[in-house]
């Protein structure tokens, strides 16, 4: 009679639970919303998307992932540099063709009532550095090229307010143990990240189509 009393209080608390979720909410008053893609889409509650028309894509950080170097002693500081400027201008280059050939936006030079800036950045970027870059004929095979967290920041661009951000960790493909690797060198690592950037990119479009389209 105990255990039947207990299943009962816990059916109870389970139920009361489902029935009045709580919502999944930032520091900085972002609500996470249902999203059909596998990233985490957050809105500024009550603001309407609807006016924007136009867009401006502020520069790119990146930030490798902290034991990176330790894992990559051939990673020269240049190579380092030109990663960094290679991965935001590929990231740069997906976002302007989801939101501007496919998703409507024009692009805009300054700041308006009209303007979405674009706050993206590449965190924990942990890609392979091939043993090509410092010895030549030399090839690297892998599992997998690598990995990174993509962040895209939404921002009223007249104000500045944050309205919107999606996370998106991408992993390059991944190649199972009975089947062969996968050739690292600096072309096949380019490609796959640049089909991680685009992937994060479409999310992008498809979370500002259904902001723009709802009813306020």
């Amino acid at each position: 009679m105990r255990n039947i009393g207990l299943a009962a209080g816990l059916m109870m608390i389970l139920a009361v639970a489902q029935a009045a979720p709580e919502p999944e909410v930032t520091e900085d008053g972002l609500v996470r919303v249902p999203s059909r893609s596998k990233v985490g889409v957050y809105r500024a509650p009550g603001v309407s998307f609807t006016h924007y028309k136009r867009i401006v894509i502020e520069p790119i950080p990146v930030a490798f992932k902290r034991d990176w170097e330790r894992r990559n002693p051939n990673a020269t500081p240049a190579l380092r540099e030109r990663m960094q400027k290679e991965f935001a201008q590929s990231f740069r280059e997906e976002l302007a063709e989801e939101l501007v050939e496919r998703g409507g936006y024009a692009l805009a030079e300054t700041a308006g009532p009209d303007v979405l800036r674009i706050d993206a950045s590449i965190v924990d970027l942990d890609y392979v550095v091939p043993d090509t870059e410092s010895t030549p004929g030399v090839q690297t095979y892998v599992r997998s090229a690598g990995s990174m967290k993509l962040v895209i920041e939404l921002r009223d661009a007249a104000s500045g307010v944050l309205i919107g951000r999606l996370i998106d960790y991408e992993k390059a493909r991944e190649y199972e143990f009975n089947q062969q690797m996968q050739r690292a060198d600096p072309v096949t690592i380019a490609r796959e990240a640049e089909n991680s950037f685009g992937n994060a990119a479409r999310y992008t479009r498809e979370a500002l189509n259904v902001a723009r389209t709802e009813r306020q």
